[in-house]
């Protein structure tokens, strides 16, 4: 068992993953689904990539009637700002050109995504979502302040948004549906008057120009194969059988995650996932040497380098390791491990 997890948190899954965290942040943060677990840590700060194996608790006091209110918002700015014609924004395709600040995190699945921009001790987060989630955020958002009330009509990238205060130096804003999608933008460490500059220097690109403008460690399309191909090959290497199970092709293998930590934890939760469903084939076939084969193959995570490069900024790698382990140790899938790594 690796010296992170006790047998104490593996007993309290899904609720004991990241409760430290939850604890911290489980009156701010709002949950987009119950996508697997894409956390980029260690940080201070709150966030909204917060462990799916609590995101149901989350998301039972996010939609209950435990609400929150923020500080009173601070005085304010002005914010009148003229309406400009601007490209429609996609796939979270925002860039920040501001001096100093760099991207640090993004993850995007299915019209959904986060990406963090951070400058000391500031943050920008960016959060996007469908249509049909639209309406839901705004009123989650409008209980911000008491009593509940719309946000102050601020214009984001050419477009209306409302704006509500945490304190006076946390403010978020939500832009209206465009080409499909909205966009919650959480500033925090700056005064309303700094949160509007910041959001001034914000531009809409497409995908090339987006690619152009990342940060180095970042992955971009024209690396992504052969990034992913390393990462298999790093797998392949720390096994001592197959790189998968029969049946299952190499080339099914993909991410389109820009984010090294995000493509890490897709591309190995993916060969996880295949060993944990060819160890449940095994078993509803009696077929035990199929079994010790598909835990043998879980077990050698412990040795996949993308793992360890991983481990010291997010669950992911605890994750896979603590299922990897239960296979091993007591021979038995653990539950609703599709969820946990995104299966």
């Amino acid at each position: 068992m690796n010296a992170k997890l006790t047998d104490d948190a593996v007993a309290g899954l899904p609720l004991s993953l990241g409760r430290a965290e939850l604890l911290e942040e489980i009156m701010s943060t709002p949950v987009l689904d119950d996508r697997p677990i894409r956390s980029r840590e260690p940080r201070r700060r709150t966030r909204w990539l917060v462990p799916a194996a609590a995101a149901v608790v989350v998301a039972a006091l996010a939609l209950g009637t435990a609400r929150w209110a923020g500080d009173d918002p601070a005085p304010a700015a002005d914010r009148s700002a003229p309406v400009m014609s601007m490209p429609a924004v996609a796939n979270g395709y925002v860039v920040l050109d501001a001096p100093g600040w760099t991207m640090v995190a993004r993850h995007a699945d299915e019209g959904r995504g986060e990406m963090s921009y951070e400058n000391g001790d500031q943050y920008l987060e960016l959060m996007w979502g469908l249509p049909e989630d639209y309406d839901g955020y705004v009123e989650d958002r409008r209980h911000i302040v008491r009593p509940a009330a719309d946000g102050a009509p601020i214009q984001i990238l050419g477009l209306g948004a409302q704006m509500w205060a945490y304190s006076p130096d946390d403010h978020t804003a939500i832009r209206e549906v465009d080409a499909g999608q909205w966009i919650e933008f959480r500033g925090e460490g700056m005064d309303e008057a700094g949160y509007l500059a910041l959001l001034g220097q914000l531009r809409a690109v497409d995908e090339a120009e987006f690619d152009a403008m990342l940060p180095e460690e970042f992955v971009t399309g024209a690396e992504r194969n052969d990034t992913v191909d390393t990462i298999l090959d790093e797998i392949d290497a720390a096994s001592d059988g197959p790189l998968l199970p029969e049946g299952v092709d190499r080339a099914s293998i993909t991410s389109d995650q820009v984010d090294d930590y995000q493509l890490g934890s897709e591309i190995s939760g993916q060969v996880a996932c295949a060993w944990l469903g060819e160890y449940a084939a095994a078993e509803e076939a009696g077929d035990q040497g199929r079994m010790d084969a598909a835990a043998a193959a879980l077990n050698s995570s412990h040795d996949w380098p993308v793992l360890h490069r991983m481990d010291d900024r997010g669950y992911f790698p605890e994750v896979l390791w603590m299922y990897a382990q239960q296979v091993a140790d007591a021979g038995t899938l653990p539950e609703d491990y599709q969820n946990g790594l995104g299966c």
